[in-house]
């Protein structure tokens, strides 16, 4: 049986993926930080899956977990975790900044390091980005740009791991779920400015994932797959705009 390294798979993307990946022959190895009733839920529900408690806002704790699961050989690892601080760029705290670059992008490269030699040959590796690191944000700007920086980190990864035959890819959601508790009016907003007139489900990127950590992408590799409906398509917008 296969190991796969799932983070926040208390809610989400994570939890999907988790429920998905166990169902499709593999054990979970899932981590997640404050929603601890939801993983253990998640436990009792899923045989295959073994949990364990990481805030990966505090870089000592996440090499503790490194240090944990170096006794376990990987096929893959998701690294899903993530958080979004809104803030006002005029007044902006700089230590959200840093807490939100430490959960979305220092810890998945610590977890890929610490872990390349647990990785089989031939693993995969997937990060979980969002549009918003291809456009930029607002009132989410650190958000935007550590989802960027990941896209960028994934491509360097795909690089240094090749030589092991490791793949590393990332996917770029766009308005998912509850879009990261989301209000629903903004929600209802959103899925009018998508082609499919709808916000996406947690588990069609699962399914992306699950997709990436099979054969059957066996050929992809450091590329980032955007799944937004078609959110981002310029044209579409224009067309939109102009009545067409």
């Amino acid at each position: 049986m296969k190991n796969i390294l799932v983070t926040g798979i208390s809610r989400g993307i994570g939890k999907a993926t988790a429920q998905l990946l166990v169902k499709q022959g593999y054990f979970v190895y899932g981590i997640y930080n404050t929603e601890k009733e939801e993983a253990e839920k998640l436990k009792n529900q899923l045989k295959n899956l073994e949990i364990f408690q990481c805030d990966f806002s505090n870089r000592k704790n996440t090499e503790a977990l490194v240090q944990t699961l170096r006794k376990v050989r990987f096929s893959g690892i998701v690294n899903s975790a993530g958080v979004v601080i809104l803030m006002n760029f005029n007044s902006f705290d700089v230590k959200e900044w840093e807490k939100t670059f430490e959960i979305n992008l220092i810890a998945p490269l610590l977890l890929v390091q610490g872990l390349k030699e647990n990785l089989e040959e031939e693993a995969s590796i997937v990060n979980i980005s969002s549009t918003d690191g291809l456009t930029g944000g607002i009132t989410g700007i650190a958000y935007s740009a550590s989802k960027a920086a990941l896209i960028n980190l994934t491509q360097s990864l795909a690089n240094i791991l090749a030589s092991k035959k490791i793949r590393v890819n990332a996917i770029a959601p766009g308005w998912i779920g509850d879009g990261m508790q989301a209000s629903q009016e903004v929600l209802k907003e959103a899925a009018l400015f998508n082609p499919l007139g709808r916000v996406g489900a947690y588990e069609e990127i699962a399914h992306t994932v699950n997709f990436l950590l099979s054969e059957k992408s066996g050929y992809i590799n450091g590329t980032t797959l955007i799944v937004d409906g078609g959110e981002s398509s310029t044209t579409y917008l224009l067309r939109k705009e102009a009545g067409l």
